[in-house]
């Protein structure tokens, strides 16, 4: 049976870490997804107290995902400086359908700037994305892209439901917890 592939969203926000603290102004996340044929394309912006440095500590804490809601397990292995495989699974509830998830994801990271991911493996056809980390006045805005080609037996008018309702409730929670990734991670940056 094919799976459903919103789980991909979760998957890329799963390397980051998680836990509860008040949401930021409604004015500070923007979240947005079209679909073209039968590829959906992610668009995300939040900004955030964090320092570049913590921004980059935070996009880069794979194995925290687990705190995401959903994600079961998230291991992480390094291939070589700059590359990380981090494998996935996550439940998604969708209609009254719950789906256990599994990818393979392979990052490439450009220290303290951006993050590039693609799938190697897992219930989607394909998912590419990048997150960008940009400094203002006030911490860092992270911007985050991505491609997904689902691979479901579920219509595309429902995945496109639930992938515009539910972006950016998921996107709120990262930068939710961004803001506390800051106050409990406080000495991985001297900024």
């Amino acid at each position: 049976m094919q799976r459903l592939p919103l789980h991909l969203l979760a998957l890329s926000l799963m390397s980051l870490s998680l836990a509860a603290i008040p949401a930021e102004p409604e004015d500070t996340l923007f979240a947005g997804v079209e679909r073209e044929g039968d590829v959906f394309h992610l668009h995300a912006r939040l900004s955030t107290s964090l320092s570049r440095c913590q921004a980059w500590h935070y996009l880069t804490d794979y194995e925290a995902a687990v705190n995401l809601p959903g994600v079961i397990r998230s291991t992480a292995a390094r291939v070589d400086e700059r590359t990380v495989q981090v494998e996935r699974v996550a439940d998604e509830r969708i209609l009254f359908l719950r789906i256990r998830l599994r990818s393979l994801l392979e990052f490439t990271e450009f220290p303290m700037e951006r993050l590039h991911f693609t799938q190697l493996a897992g219930d989607s056809r394909a998912f590419t994305g990048e997150w960008r980390i940009v400094q203002d006045s006030t911490g860092s805005t992270l911007e985050f892209s991505g491609d997904w080609q689902p691979d479901s037996v579920i219509p595309l008018f429902i995945i496109d439901y639930f992938a515009a309702h539910d972006l950016e409730t998921r996107f709120r929670e990262v930068r939710r917890l961004a803001e506390t990734y800051k106050q409990t991670h406080a000495l991985a940056c001297s900024v």
